[in-house]
C-alpha cells in the first residue's frame, strides 16, 4: 500500500499525519481477482509439473516391459535376440505368440492338451 505525505506550508510548517491511500472498490475487486487468478495458475502449473514427472517415470517403466529377450540355439550355436515389442505391429505380435507357444508346447507335452482346445477355438473363430 502506498502512503501520501502532506505538508502544509501555511501553518508554521506543521506536518500532518500520513494518510493511507484508499483504493476504489473496483480496484480492490480487480486486485482480488488477479490474486485469485494467479493462485489458480500456480495450481495448474504444479499439476502439470507433477504429471510431467510421473509420465517420465511411467514411460521408463513401460520401456522395460516392452523389451523381449529371445534365447535359442542355431546350428549348436547359442544365440540371443532382443526385441522392442512397442514397435511391432499386431500381426507380428500374433506371429511371435504362435511361435513362442508352439515352442513351449514341444518342450512341455503336458500342456498340449489344454492348448489344443484353445487353438481349435481360435481357428473356428478365425474362419468366416
Amino acid at each position: 500500500m502506498s502512503y501520501i505525505r502532506k505538508i502544509d506550508l501555511g501553518n508554521d510548517n506543521k506536518r500532518t499525519r500520513n494518510k493511507k491511500k484508499s483504493h476504489c472498490p473496483s480496484c480492490i475487486e480487480t486486485n482480488d481477482n488477479i490474486n485469485l487468478f494467479s493462485k489458480k495458475i500456480n495450481q495448474i502449473e504444479e499439476i502439470v509439473d507433477k504429471l510431467r514427472k510421473n509420465s517420465n517415470l511411467q514411460s521408463k517403466k513401460a520401456d522395460q516391459f516392452s523389451i523381449f529377450n529371445a534365447k535359442f540355439t542355431l546350428n549348436n550355436v547359442p544365440c540371443e535376440l532382443e526385441y522392442n515389442l512397442s514397435k511391432f505391429s499386431l500381426e507380428d505380435l500374433q506371429k511371435l505368440v504362435i511361435v513362442t507357444t508352439s515352442n513351449c508346447n514341444n518342450k512341455y507335452p503336458s500342456s498340449n492338451t489344454s492348448n489344443e482346445s484353445d487353438s481349435s477355438e481360435y481357428s473356428n473363430n478365425e474362419s468366416p
